[in-house]
């Protein structure tokens, strides 16, 4: 069983249902089905190999062909793997030849072109993928210039989604929207989730919280999907109820008890699931609106069937569903430990924990502490090398757009507010005010720009 499959059964059963609007586009699963089912040019077959599975990278900006690649190499039998299209070339051919990817199927200005990947396997035949028995691959989430490639079988997504997507609100009646790149794995995992209820998918290809919002009304959307440092932009352009929402579902970081309150005034017919998860696993940990509001610190309680606690600071977890390769139980060296009522509180990577002098400061806590000054829409707070002295915390922070507002905001006004709550010693010894925190293509902070604005 694999997503083509899933494509097949619904274009059969219910084809004059819309399946994916993009771009503009409306594409019925009947209308989807038929171009995949004919995606697969012969020349392009003709090499692939027969007797096994190769690992084929999938390049383009379009949204709607990334998925309609996607589905027909599977069909291909080959394991198709989304690509970030915006990566540069270089780190493109890097990634290529470490994850041993065979081939590189691409699009540019309507036109696909396949190419070989990294070097072939010692016979002169293309690099079999690692795992024989995935059909998909999936890239690792964080924000460095070369992924890794992780594989998948279908069961390990799929034999979450009767419990997922009855807690996520998505049945055959859903109208779900994301926002960007299938190559980042949560919009995947969403897009997952939506063929196999049959249900709708309402792509956004733009950054841009009046497009969201007019899709919203257009379409009737009853689940949205971002992560929440793009659901704090959002708030900042409610103005009016949206009443076909029930469900904002939001990972990768902390939402915080100010943004969920402004998102239930904007959506007052919608619950809210924060979650904790991770490319190489699924999800791990979720809370909902009320649990948001009563423990802002916290990522929730496990998920069923997900065994999760903390050892010595760190977080680890023995799930089933997890990528091809991964030895249970594991830890992503997130830090973090269970509250008396027992809720996850998620205190950030390892690598953001700053030891000054014996002092360990946590920049979760900091950015949580920023956050929850009255005017603050946003804020990232990182770590960086303060000459050689060892590191410092750097903040960036977002504020209300009101100019009056913006005119009490200084780097004094809010190293004074902190000192309420914050020791001396953490209080970050740099501040910027941005107008916005910057993201990459996978949803995720582009730390190396923010940090850039320090030199400056």
């Amino acid at each position: 069983m694999d997503y083509y499959d899933l494509l097949e059964q619904h274009a059969a059963s219910h084809g004059d249902s819309l399946y994916i609007a993009a771009h503009g586009r409306e594409y019925t699963y009947a209308r989807a089905f038929q171009e995949a089912r004919g995606f697969v040019r012969p020349a392009w077959a003709a090499r692939f190999p027969k007797e096994y599975k190769a690992t084929v990278l999938i390049v383009t900006s379009d949204l709607y062909h990334q998925l309609l690649a996607f589905t027909a190499l599977m069909k291909a039998g080959q394991v198709p793997v989304i690509g970030h299209y915006d990566l540069p070339r270089a780190a493109e051919a890097q990634m290529v030849e470490r994850n041993r990817i065979a081939f590189v199927l691409s699009e540019e200005n309507g036109t696909w072109t396949l190419r070989d990947g990294c070097a072939p396997a010692a016979d002169g035949k293309p690099a079999p993928a690692p795992y024989q028995d995935v059909c998909m691959g999936v890239l690792s989430s964080g924000s460095t210039d070369v992924p890794k490639v992780m594989y998948r079988t279908y069961e390990s997504w799929a034999g979450f989604f009767p419990v997922q997507n009855e807690r996520f609100l998505i049945d055959r009646q859903a109208v779900v929207l994301v926002e960007g790149s299938f190559g980042f794995t949560g919009n995947l995992s969403v897009w997952a989730s939506v063929i196999y209820a049959g249900a709708c998918l309402v792509v956004s290809d733009a950054l841009n919280c009046r497009q969201w919002l007019r899709l919203i009304d257009q379409y009737g959307v009853t689940v949205l999907y971002l992560v929440p440092t793009k659901l704090k932009l959002l708030t900042q352009y409610l103005d009016a109820p949206h009443d076909t929402m029930r469900m904002i579902l939001a990972g990768s970081q902390l939402l915080g008890a100010k943004t969920a309150e402004r998102l239930h005034a904007g959506f007052p017919k919608t619950d809210i699931i924060l979650y904790y998860g991770a490319s190489e696993l699924d999800y791990i940990t979720w809370l909902s609106y009320d649990e948001v509001l009563r423990y802002p610190d916290s990522v929730g309680k496990p998920v069923p069937g997900v065994r999760v606690w903390s050892e010595k600071g760190l977080i680890y977890i023995d799930t089933p569903y997890h990528v091809a390769g991964l030895a249970q139980p594991c830890t992503l060296n997130d830090a973090g430990y269970f509250n008396d009522d027992g809720y996850l509180i998620f205190e950030g990577r390892v690598t953001n924990i700053i030891n000054k002098g014996g002092f360990k400061i946590n920049c979760t806590k900091v950015q949580n502490a920023i956050e929850d000054l009255d005017g603050v829409v946003e804020t990232v707070v990182l770590p960086y090398d303060d000459q050689g002295r060892g590191q410092e915390a750097a903040a960036f922070i977002v504020v209300e757009k009101d100019p009056a507002v913006q005119a009490r905001f200084t780097k004094q006004s809010v190293r004074k507010a902190l000192q309420k709550t914050l020791m001396r010693q953490e209080i970050p010894k740099k501040i910027r005010f941005v107008d916005a925190i910057p993201l990459n293509s996978r949803g995720k902070t582009d730390k190396a720009a923010l940090l850039r604005q320090l030199e400056v």
